[in-house]
């Protein structure tokens, strides 16, 4: 090619490859953004199984926490009367298990949608489902407290039913803090929403 020729196609070749260029860049700038895009569906996806998954676990506790409120109040009168030797005969002190759920808070981690989350979102259901994990711990050790005390009743009833009550009155306690957790954390959560 000689040199005029390559003077007159030059700013056609320029153009040309700049059109290119802006071609290649707007490609790659759309790919991000739809990548961005399915990351966001994604975590938004995540957030609301999570808020689903502690609004039913929420509800477990209420239903359990009523429950429980009332074999607490029933094995103290038993434990009264039997400090008091009056005997009980078969005295049954029982607790109501909470079947709570972090399915989706798992689910989350493993897809690693939450990388995708707010900081500060991530980090208050980390807290959440670390009270939650607290709270499964004592009522497990709850309900091994109490199927010892069970072994024991027949030599000491009262120590037996006072195990129960203590097993009761502490798991209320930390029942109380989650369920007010929850209910922060959700409360948050559905602003936070409702902001966006």
């Amino acid at each position: 090619m000689s040199s005029s020729l390559m003077r007159r196609k030059l700013p056609e070749l320029l153009l040309e490859a700049a059109m290119i260029f802006f071609a290649v860049v707007l490609a790659l700038a759309a790919e991000e953004w739809r990548e961005q895009k399915d990351r966001q569906e994604l975590a938004d996806r995540a957030l609301r199984s999570v808020v689903e998954e502690m609004r039913s676990n929420l509800g477990e506790l209420e239903v359990t926490g009523v429950r429980n409120t009332e074999r607490l109040e029933a094995a103290s009168a038993v434990l009264a009367e039997l400090e008091a030797g009056r005997d009980q005969g078969g005295a049954d002190v029982g607790l109501e298990v909470a079947l709570l759920s972090s399915a989706a808070w798992q689910s989350a981690q493993m897809s690693q949608a939450v990388q995708y989350l707010d900081f500060g979102v991530m980090r208050e259901l980390s807290e959440v489902y670390e009270v939650q994990d607290l709270y499964l711990q004592v009522q497990s050790a709850a309900v091994d407290h109490m199927t010892d005390a069970m072994r024991t009743a027949q030599d000491d009833p009262a120590a037996a039913v006072r195990q129960g009550v203590i097993s009761l009155a502490l798991l209320g306690d930390l029942r109380t803090s989650l369920a007010e957790v929850y209910g922060n954390a959700l409360e948050e959560l559905e602003s936070d929403d409702g902001a966006r």
